[in-house]
C-alpha cells in the first residue's frame, strides 16, 4: 500500500470520526459539516505538503489537493450552495 493510499484511508477514517454515522446517512444539515471538515483537512494537507521535492509522489500529491480544492472555487463560485443558507 503506497503512502498516498494510507493517507486517504486515514482521511476517510477522519472524516467519521468528524462527522460521525452522518457521513453514512447524511442529512440536509450534515453536508455543509461534512463538506467543511473535508476542506480543512484538505488544506492542512496541502500546507503540510508545501516545499515538497520537485519530481516526488508528494509534489503529485500536492496537485491533487489543490485541484481537488480548486474545484470548490469553480463548483460554488457564488459561495452558496442550492438550497442552502448564505
Amino acid at each position: 500500500m503506497s503512502n498516498i493510499d494510507k493517507q486517504r484511508g486515514a482521511a476517510v477514517r477522519k472524516l467519521e470520526q468528524l462527522a460521525g454515522d452522518e457521513l453514512m446517512h447524511p442529512t440536509s444539515n450534515a453536508a455543509p459539516a461534512i463538506t467543511d471538515a473535508l476542506h480543512a483537512l484538505l488544506v492542512k494537507r496541502a500546507d503540510d505538503l508545501e516545499g515538497c521535492t520537485e519530481g516526488s509522489d508528494e509534489e503529485r500529491e500536492l496537485e491533487a489537493v489543490t485541484n481537488a480544492i480548486a474545484y470548490e472555487a469553480v463548483r460554488w463560485s457564488t459561495g452558496k450552495v442550492n438550497g442552502g443558507k448564505g
